[in-house]
């Protein structure tokens, strides 16, 4: 209570504040007579009271600092020489904004509108006028209190709310890292297995290529060379197409490593498989069939065809294997060759392997540096008159060539 008038102080504590005395004989009588007790006692007010604004505000400021804030300042317009009502409401809203504030005016002080223009209107400021009874102040002080109650209590559960909002965003945040986390390591894990099939394909690659390959010449070997001719024999019976198998072999190889070495032996074999492999087309394949002896096939291909690429093969190792080694580079090197074609009535691929052998021995026999190429003879019209077949000499004999001039 804020007023000047110091008679105001002790009417506001009559109706406010209840007299022990008062409530111990009330129990006495329904102790002694039995009577029912009270249904609602009077409410009970903690009441402060001082006559200028400034102290009203002192005592604002001192109650907060103590964490027991007032709910409700009644505070008289006119208080001389200090400030007036609306000046020092000013100063207590600064001090407190949650405190309620009843102006105690007569209709002679101020006009509302001026009170409004002055603090504003707002649900925390409410008008007592002069003169008042007692029941208008206990009306007002007890609405106003159970308000500020229910605003602190709301406050509370907004502080408490709030406070669990923050906590359980602090846990969603620290799940959202973990989560992030377990992702981050989850996509390095999935990058490092992608790394790692990656290396377990290119290894597998080269173990297939390790098994497959001859790791002297880097020609198929001779079971990956079948697997291969058995595909292309296979694709020739079904698509009615001309399938044709070439046999080479080093002539005189075993003199080569007896005058020479293995190593040399070695090489005149890489030096034989390079030139084997550059002539050929991308359809071609050539693989190492035994020690010195390289095996080739040549799909859709006629026998005519096929003998004159072997014959150019020939050409190119005799021109080029010798040059090709690095410890005997004079060192002459030439092939015997044999050439056969499913054209032949061929049932398996290791038929036609044979009939092409057939040809190399013929090659052998007719001197070595040479190509033979499988040529039937036809005893009727029909295929089935057909007789084992003979060889036939592709390479020129030197006697055969034009003489030069």
């Amino acid at each position: 209570m804020v007023d000047d008038n110091l008679a105001i102080h002790e009417d506001f504590r009559k109706i406010l504040q209840a007299k022990a005395g008062e409530e111990s004989f009330d129990e006495a009588r329904a102790a002694l007579f039995g009577d029912p007790p009270l249904s609602r006692r009077p409410e009970r007010f903690e009441l402060d009271c001082t006559d200028q604004g400034q102290a009203g505000l002192t005592l604002v400021q001192q109650a907060r600092n103590e964490g027991r804030p007032y709910a409700v300042a009644f505070v008289d317009m006119r208080m001389p020489p200090g400030w007036d009502g609306l000046e020092t409401i000013e100063h207590l809203w600064k001090a407190d904004a949650g405190l309620q504030v009843v102006i105690c005016t007569a209709y002679s002080d101020q006009p509302w509108d001026e009170i409004k223009e002055r603090v504003g209107q707002n649900d925390r400021l409410l008008i007592l006028q002069k003169p008042f009874n007692g029941i208008e102040v206990s009306q007002l002080a007890t609405a106003l209190c159970r308000k500020w109650d229910l605003a602190h209590e709301v406050a509370g559960q907004l502080d408490e709310l709030s406070r669990q909002v923050n906590e359980r965003t602090a846990e969603l945040q620290c799940a959202n890292e973990q989560l992030t986390q377990s992702n981050t390591a989850l996509v390095r894990t999935v990058t490092d297995l992608e790394v790692a099939q990656a290396e377990i394909l290119r290894q597998n690659d080269e173990l297939e290529r390790l098994a497959s390959r001859d790791l002297l010449t880097g020609c198929f070997n001779r079971r990956a060379f079948y697997v291969q001719f058995e595909k292309a024999f296979a694709e020739s019976r079904e698509h009615d197409t001309e399938l044709c198998c070439l046999m080479v072999d080093i002539d005189h190889f075993k003199r080569i490593n007896d005058q020479f070495g293995h190593a040399v032996g070695d090489q005149a074999i890489q030096a034989v498989a390079s030139c084997l492999s550059a002539e050929l087309r991308l359809t071609d394949t050539v693989g190492r069939y035994g020690g010195e002896e390289f095996c080739l096939m040549f799909p859709r291909t006629k026998l005519a065809e096929a003998a004159n690429l072997a014959e150019r093969l020939r050409i190119r190792v005799k021109t080029e294997a010798g040059v090709r080694m690095r410890m005997a580079s004079r060192l002459v090197i030439t092939v015997s060759c044999g050439v056969s074609s499913t054209a032949f009535g061929a049932r398996t691929p290791l038929e036609l392997i044979d009939q092409a052998d057939k040809g190399l021995y013929a090659a052998k026999e007719g001197g070595r540096n040479c190509v033979m190429a499988l040529d039937p003879i036809i005893a009727g019209a029909n295929a089935s008159d057909q007789v084992e077949p003979q060889v036939r000499r592709i390479t020129p004999r030197v006697s055969d060539l034009p003489a030069s001039r």
